[in-house]
């Protein structure tokens, strides 16, 4: 059987709209993993960072370093003050993205699912330990865990022109 230059061609054509079309799915699936990771990494460190905030320390008066300069000291004091405030914003935002989370769940009778959240990222409860808490399923703490984090997305990071490109 012969194919004609113009079939091979529509072929080659078909199958290169193809492979980029893949590639572009792949692209997205990678983009929405990203995401997810980056806000589920946020929540783990969390903690950490609101104790940052809190003992950060920013003024001269708080450091005992009897061979420090002036000079140091204000570098020093510089960049935690800068890192403190940064990490002050961060958490606001994520605060505020939060209480939206516990509204939307609380309106729907749903609050349970932020508690085990909460337990989870707050408390650094195991998905077991909070099965057993909240007496349910040994996986329904996961689900709800990862559920809230795909909301978090868009609420902490907004949507961008990949995000539900098809």
């Amino acid at each position: 059987m012969q194919i004609s230059e113009e079939e091979l061609q529509a072929m080659l054509t078909k199958a290169a709209a193809a492979g980029v079309r893949e590639y572009n799915r792949q692209l997205d699936k990678d983009h929405k993993r990203s995401k997810y990771h980056d806000t589920y990494m946020l929540m783990k460190s969390y903690s950490d960072a609101v104790y940052h905030m809190e003992h950060a320390i920013s003024e001269g008066n708080q450091l005992e370093l009897p061979d420090i300069t002036p000079e140091e000291q204000d570098t020093y004091l510089r960049s935690i003050r800068r890192t403190r405030f940064r990490t002050m914003l961060m958490l606001s935002h994520i605060d505020k993205a939060l209480d939206e989370v516990k509204r939307r769940r609380t309106a729907v009778g749903r609050e349970v699912e932020y508690e085990a959240f909460e337990l989870y990222f707050v408390q650094r409860e195991t998905y077991e330990q909070i099965a057993e808490e909240l007496s349910t399923g040994k996986n329904t703490p996961r689900r709800w865990v990862t559920g809230i984090l795909n909301e978090l997305n868009v609420l902490l990071w907004g949507i961008d022109d990949n995000q539900y490109a098809g």
